[in-house]
């Protein structure tokens, strides 16, 4: 039988909180340099993001690897009513409290809209399909940020382990095109 979305979430973030520090670096090291290898092999001009916390993939040093490859990161801002709007990231000392407690860029928003000017989006994930059906945090932010018509290629960044095939897949569910772990870039397709 398989597990509600809520009980897999739950079990996914234990499992994140409890890695050992040592496998930790590891796989954020191997992640940055799987996540920069196809971004140099894509040369996208703009991306949007995310701000990890401590222990999603990529860690700390995510977004400034991200920022070195690209002319425009751009990262959420949460809104309250659950949409995203979007702005610049110009450095970790940029980054403020947002609505959620989640570190958010301070500049200038740029609009929910900025998403569809984007050639690469890598929206957060606790885990994936092998089809692509990322299982996220819950409260549905990207889903809906990601079914407005959103043209560029969406991947998300896992730890080995984490692409699964007992995620309860919805209707709403939207596939991501490339899922980079540890181990390498898995292309999904179109």
């Amino acid at each position: 039988m398989s597990q509600t979305k809520q009980e897999l979430r739950t079990k996914l973030r234990e499992a994140r909180t409890n890695m050992d520090e040592a496998s930790r670096t590891r796989e954020n090291a191997a992640i940055i340099a799987n996540v920069s290898y196809y971004i140099r092999s894509k040369q996208p001009k703009r991306i949007a993001a995310y701000v990890p916390v401590r222990t999603e993939p990529g860690g700390r040093l995510l977004l400034d690897a991200l920022h070195a490859e690209t002319s425009a990161l751009i990262l959420p801002v949460s809104l309250e009513d659950r949409r995203l709007d979007w702005a610049l990231y110009e450095g970790p000392t940029s980054l403020v409290p947002g609505a959620f407690g989640i570190q958010e860029p301070g500049g200038t928003r740029l609009g929910p809209e900025a998403l569809n000017f984007c050639d690469l989006v890598i929206a957060p994930a606790l885990a994936c399909t092998p089809s692509g059906i990322r299982l996220g945090k819950g409260g549905g932010f990207y889903d809906r940020a990601l079914a407005t018509g959103v043209k560029a290629d969406v991947i998300t960044l896992l730890f080995n382990g984490e692409i699964r095939d007992d995620i309860e897949v919805e209707e709403h569910d939207l596939p991501v095109n490339v899922i980079i772990t540890p181990a390498g870039v898995r292309n999904l397709g179109a």
